[in-house]
């Protein structure tokens, strides 16, 4: 495998684990990137001018201003701002040094998908037996029993869906542009498996809303009804079958829930109310990173909720990040999303792999409505892949002593 097979793989096979191993495999990504680089004498270029640099520029800006507003904040005693940093830069430089290493070979690509998809699929496999036979992945060990819900090798089943998430728009691309290749059913049927037992009611409603939006997109006359039909058809059955799916929206369409503890019509209501009194209190800087329960508190308390359950951080990516920063970290957020978007616009990707970034980004903004997707390290992991993807892939000027 080559180098630059070798530097994307360690993050693709990695990704379906924890944030350590995870980490590891961007770490490991890294040193061998490095080494090519110092061996060659090859300082990787600044992002080129427009809306690739600005992103990159946009969202380093929001993460120094996030430890700046930590800083200032005399309420805020954190004490690992600068550990949050370093978390989040692997969505700057990993990316930003993928532009300096040596084209992906078309056979080396291919070989990584086909490997991947095997492994979506084992990915999904798995996640359904932890809702038949409970388990959960602790540490370096599996330990059995606890609550019947898929979580894969995560933390909680929140990041299996969200992370499943960012995988769907690939996969039913995939599947939708070449129906006959096994890779796209491998991807789909992994993915989809664990949409359903991650039991996420926000992700499986996105996932149907984005493979139907494919079908109007890249079918017309008699081969878009007939893929609506068979859509059609499988939402019947999973409507009128007992099912993880049927179950949760039956759940939400009756009222009847085991863990709504407030008076809002839903929990997530209370979680935003009290971070926009936050956000009053601190709206353009901000209170800083890592504001935990003790934090919280206080404007939960203000609500007359003082002995609520869940006193949970935002659950939404953008109250969350205007809690921590202000209006200014938001600004900065909001503005590296859009130049993201027109970065995939501007530059020479393939229809296929420019359709799938950008309905990966929307499908990531959408989500994060509901949840703290870019706060969930495994989540911004896919992101991380996402982008060093389109860096392999952008057309680039030639660089020096490349082989």
């Amino acid at each position: 495998m080559s180098l630059t097979a070798s530097f994307l793989a360690l993050m693709v096979f990695t990704f379906p684990f924890g944030p350590a191993l995870q980490n590891f495999g961007m770490l490991l990504a890294f040193i061998i990137a490095l080494v090519f680089l110092v061996k060659r004498k090859i300082i990787p270029p600044m992002p080129p001018q427009g809306a690739m640099r600005w992103a990159a520029f946009s969202i380093l800006c929001m993460l120094t201003f996030n430890v700046l507003s930590t800083l200032i904040n005399p309420e805020n005693h954190d004490q690992e701002s600068l550990h949050y940093f370093l978390g989040y830069l692997p969505i700057v430089v990993l990316p930003w040094i993928a532009g300096s290493l040596p084209p992906l070979e078309t056979a080396q690509r291919h070989k990584i998908e086909n490997i991947f998809a095997i492994i979506v699929l084992i990915w999904g496999v798995f996640s359904l037996t932890q809702v038949y036979w409970p388990w959960r992945w602790i540490g370096s060990m599996p330990v059995f029993g606890g609550t019947p819900r898929a979580q894969g090798f995560y933390s909680h089943p929140l990041t299996l869906a969200y992370a499943a998430l960012l995988l769907w728009p690939y996969a039913i691309l995939r599947l939708l542009h070449s129906p006959r290749a096994w890779q796209g059913w491998l991807l789909s049927l992994g993915t989809l498996l664990m949409l359903i037992y991650s039991m996420s009611r926000t992700a499986q409603a996105l996932a149907a809303l984005f493979v139907v939006g494919n079908i109007f997109w890249l079918f017309s006359g008699r081969r878009r009804w007939q893929a609506l039909a068979v859509c059609l058809a499988l939402g019947l059955g999973l409507a009128v079958t007992e099912n993880p799916v049927s179950i949760r929206f039956t759940h939400l369409i009756q009222g009847e829930s085991t863990d709504h503890f407030s008076n809002y019509p839903d929990d997530r209501l209370a979680f935003w109310h009290a971070h926009l009194l936050m956000i009053q209190e601190r709206p353009l800087i901000g209170h800083g990173v890592h504001l935990d329960f003790d934090y919280r508190h206080p404007f939960y308390a203000k609500l007359g909720m003082a002995d609520f359950k869940k006193q949970y951080p935002a659950h939404n990516q953008f109250l969350q990040i205007a809690t921590e920063g202000g209006l200014i970290a938001l600004g900065l957020f909001v503005a590296w999303l859009g130049f993201s978007f027109q970065a995939l616009r501007e530059k020479g990707l393939s229809p296929f792999l420019g359709s799938s970034l950008k309905q990966i980004l929307c499908i990531f903004i959408l989500g994060g409505l509901t949840q703290n997707a870019f706060f969930d390290s495994a989540v911004r992991t896919g992101l991380v892949i996402a982008w060093v993807c389109a860096a392999l892939a952008w057309p680039r000027p030639s660089v020096p002593a490349r082989i």
